[in-house]
């Protein structure tokens, strides 16, 4: 149905869409972790400060450099810091920033990397071998600088602050920084995310005769649960058969024979920490110790409070005969890296990011129809995204947020 609307009416869900965004203007950048199963394709998750841009194939990058360049040249100057994550131990991740600082400075830009939180410019290893020099930062009455003096026109964060905003980024900061601080993960809730996405879907879904379950998974929230104390547990274990039964009479009006599940996720959060799946209430009721651990706390050992109980969508994707699911990366509105993650240890009903995944750029060998419904899912959830950041700044502009 989705395939046919998107050959038929290219041109509507096109205008559709430029119409929305010169409203609410994407964010600099994104990634959306997509699941497909035959029968729906939704994402799954979205991150406003992806790593793995290492992962880029030449295409891509080339795609990611033009985009980069035409969303900067919005603002003045040339001098660009990106602020990084501390755990620059892990190497992979290093490899991710410095293929980010590489695209970056081949778009023209003069470019530092710095690190909060160290009193000293460091030098760090990438897994290929290659060094990543990081810059301690300072604040000086609120203007950003590296200690060694350079002083950027424009931060990009590619910190996902799941602790909060660090001291030196703090305050009334005299450059612009982007994407803003305020929509890090100490902010953001996947909740209110995944609410604004049903929104934006459904006047999507309405203006061109789809139904939403098509491209949205069903969710429900649960509030101050402890998974450790068993604390509200039982108000999860219920979400849990409650959503259960309306995934259960979707599959039968559509007629599909399949065994409804959910996946429990932290409200905030990425990396795939805090992600378990479930069958019924009765799961989570006799969750062993492991699961109740797993879902103890996230990154930066920041506890799980509250959660999101989120249709489970079994993918129908492969890769290298492993299960796999679509990873998109966007620069401002449009797609321009399409990634698979797989992972040989985990089964199609699984979280595949954990560990043992893997990543492949794979957007040279889509099929036109699917590049289609996978860009347009990819869309739908970066205008939510950029719904969701408005409404984020504007409550911190009118005092609704520290």
């Amino acid at each position: 149905m989705l395939e046919d609307v998107l050959e038929r009416r290219a041109a509507a869900v096109e205008d559709w869409f430029a119409d929305w965004f010169s409203r609410y203007p994407a964010v600099l950048s994104t990634s959306v972790d997509v699941r497909s199963s035959g029968y729906k394709i939704a994402p799954v998750d979205v991150n406003f400060f992806p790593a793995g841009y290492n992962n880029f194939g030449v295409d891509a990058r080339q795609r990611a450099k033009s985009a980069f360049l035409e969303y900067l040249s919005r603002y003045l100057g040339s001098k660009v810091l990106i602020v990084v994550e501390s755990h620059t131990r892990n190497k992979k991740y290093v490899d991710s920033v410095i293929a980010l600082r590489d695209m970056l400075g081949e778009s023209g830009f003069q470019l530092e990397v710095g690190v909060c939180g160290i009193a000293e410019d460091m030098s760090v290893l990438s897994s290929t071998g290659a060094t990543l020099d990081v810059r301690a930062l300072v604040n000086c009455g609120g203007e950003v600088s590296t200690t060694s003096g350079f002083v950027p026109d424009l931060i990009i964060l590619n910190n996902d602050l799941t602790s909060g905003i660090p001291g030196v980024l703090d305050g009334i900061i005299a450059q612009r920084m982007i994407p803003p601080p305020h929509l890090g993960w100490f902010n953001r809730r996947k909740s209110r995310y995944f609410s604004i996405y049903s929104e934006v879907a459904e006047k999507f879904c309405t203006e061109f005769g789809i139904d939403k379950w098509g491209v949205c998974t069903l969710f429900v929230h649960c509030q101050d649960v402890d998974f450790v104390s068993k604390k509200g547990i039982d108000n999860v274990a219920s979400g849990v058969e409650d959503l259960i039964s309306k995934i259960g009479e979707k599959f039968r009006f559509y007629g599909l024979n399949c065994t409804p599940h959910v996946f429990i996720k932290a409200d905030n959060g990425t990396y795939g920490m805090g992600v378990i799946e479930v069958y019924s209430g009765e799961d989570v009721l006799n969750m062993n110790k492991k699961n109740r651990n797993k879902m103890r706390k996230i990154k930066e050992n920041n506890p799980v409070e509250s959660v999101v109980l989120q249709e489970g969508v079994p993918t129908n994707e492969v890769f290298c005969n492993h299960a796999a699911e679509p990873l998109l990366y966007c620069i401002g509105a449009e797609p321009v890296c399409y990634l698979c993650r797989y992972n040989a240890t985990r089964s199609k009903f699984e979280n595949l990011n954990a560990p043992g995944c893997g990543f492949a750029d794979v957007g040279s060998g889509i099929a036109e129809e699917k590049r289609r419904v996978w860009r347009t899912v990819g869309k739908l959830a970066i205008l939510a995204a950029a719904v969701e950041a408005e409404e984020i700044e504007s409550a911190y502009l009118n005092g609704g947020l520290s």
